[in-house]
């Protein structure tokens, strides 16, 4: 699977406009959506049985290994042509662990 999946151009501009619509928000509006997607997804396999729960927890570190993989490989890349990513968010100190926003506040970061 490529870098956006199989989704059509359609698909791929209503994901744009959700993408830019969620960076106008205020850093404390993002803060509640995310809180808010959270408390649904808990909602949403808590509601699950065990074996689909297992099945999804399975799924999931799979795919966070995949992302790991695929993080790593961009920042070396990027590394290639130059490009510096800082270690740690200039915003909340979070480390980076490869990637270009921060996972614990959402800002971007700026490479030079």
């Amino acid at each position: 699977m490529g870098l956006f999946g199989n989704k059509s151009p359609e698909e791929l501009e209503a994901e744009l406009a959700k993408l830019k619509a969620f960076e106008a928000l205020t850093p404390e509006e993002k803060v509640k959506k995310m809180e808010e997607a959270q408390k649904a997804a808990q909602e949403a396999f808590n509601k699950l049985t065990p074996e689909e729960q297992e099945r999804a927890k399975a799924e999931a570190e799979r795919m966070m290994r995949e992302s790991e993989q695929e993080r790593n490989a961009l920042l070396q890349e990027a590394q290639k042509f130059g490009l510096k990513v800082p270690k740690f968010c200039p915003y909340c100190g979070t480390e980076n662990k490869g990637g270009n926003f921060c996972p614990s506040c959402g800002a971007p970061y700026k490479t030079n």
